[in-house]
């Protein structure tokens, strides 16, 4: 009786899930992206502390070209995040082909089934002769 009950355990209850694939990456993409926009703010505030060794906080050339290094940066990563699609479009257009193929092989499988035509060449032979 225990080995079987580890057996089942073992192969149904403590089974790891099977693995399914994704369309994209889900929530990552929100967390990526905000890590980027930490990235961007944290390494142009490393640089402004390393710029600035008095403490003294004056807008002066090297800082402001720093604040607008970091300001360009955030554009062009705004930019980047509206003009390139999520998907390119080849990747779109092979999705929708297997898709295609995938419902037509079905709809063939099940007419074949249905119409009980589904037989085997042997079969085919020994009913003609």
């Amino acid at each position: 009786m225990e080995i079987r009950t580890d057996a089942l355990k073992l192969l149904a209850i403590l089974r790891r899930p099977v693995p399914r694939a994704a369309g994209t990456v889900g929530a990552w993409l929100n967390i990526f992206q905000f890590l980027i926009l930490m990235s961007i703010c944290t390494n142009c505030a490393l640089l402004v502390w390393l710029y600035d060794e008095e403490g003294k906080w004056k807008v002066e050339p090297g800082l402001a070209a720093i604040l607008i290094m970091e300001h360009v940066l955030l554009l062009i990563k705004f930019g980047f995040s509206r003009l390139v699609p999520a998907e390119p479009a080849w990747v779109r257009a092979n999705r929708a082909k297997n898709t295609t193929q995938a419902q037509d092989l079905c709809s063939k499988k099940l007419l074949r089934t249905i119409s009980g035509g589904e037989r085997s060449s042997g079969e085919m032979k020994v009913k003609r002769l």
